[in-house]
């Protein structure tokens, strides 16, 4: 083995460096590598007629292990977002006019994700073709299709989880046109 030992860091850009010039010995080590640096080796054999085609390349990376220094992840406890359903802004009391698409929002947070239901004047309107609901990342929304006279009155939303719930309410009235 009558030629130069290369070595490279995988991890910077695939660098060789000359670890050692027409040595003439079958091992040889490897001195001044970085600590905390990983290496991989190879060998290209010289004779009269040249350098080898092909290097010989080590099976396995070489870790210089960095001594003395062991990072410890320090340990958290994990923390809890359970919340009973909180409402962080309440319906407001709207007057509107009729034949005219009215809605009615307020904000809402708790986890596990509440279940929300409307009222209007005390009575679940959840399954009425006339009220749309929307729930987008904490803003609930009610749509009142071309209201009426008739629709005006209380309008209160709900919220419900396993640690408790909660409920807003407003006044809507409905002039004629």
């Amino acid at each position: 083995m009558n030629g130069p030992v290369l070595t490279e860091s995988p991890h910077v850009l695939q660098e060789w460096f000359n670890v050692y010039d027409h040595y003439r010995r079958t091992n040889c080590v490897a001195s001044d590598l970085i600590m905390g640096n990983e290496y991989i080796f190879r060998v290209f054999s010289v004779n009269m007629c040249g350098l080898s085609e092909e290097p010989c390349t080590s099976k396995d990376s070489a870790y210089i292990q960095k001594t003395g220094i062991m990072y410890k992840p320090p340990s958290y406890k994990e923390h809890d977002f359970s919340e009973a359903p909180k409402f962080t802004h309440p319906l407001v009391n709207r007057s509107v006019i009729a034949g005219y698409n009215a809605t009615l929002s307020c904000a809402l947070r708790g986890w596990p994700k509440p279940k929300v239901v409307w009222y209007k004047n005390k009575m679940d309107i959840s399954n009425e073709p006339k009220f749309r609901m929307f729930s987008k990342q904490g803003v609930l929304t009610l749509e009142i299709r071309k209201p009426c006279p008739f629709d005006g009155g209380t309008y209160t939303c709900k919220a419900i989880n396993d640690l408790g719930e909660a409920e807003v309410e407003c006044k809507l009235e409905v002039r004629g046109k």
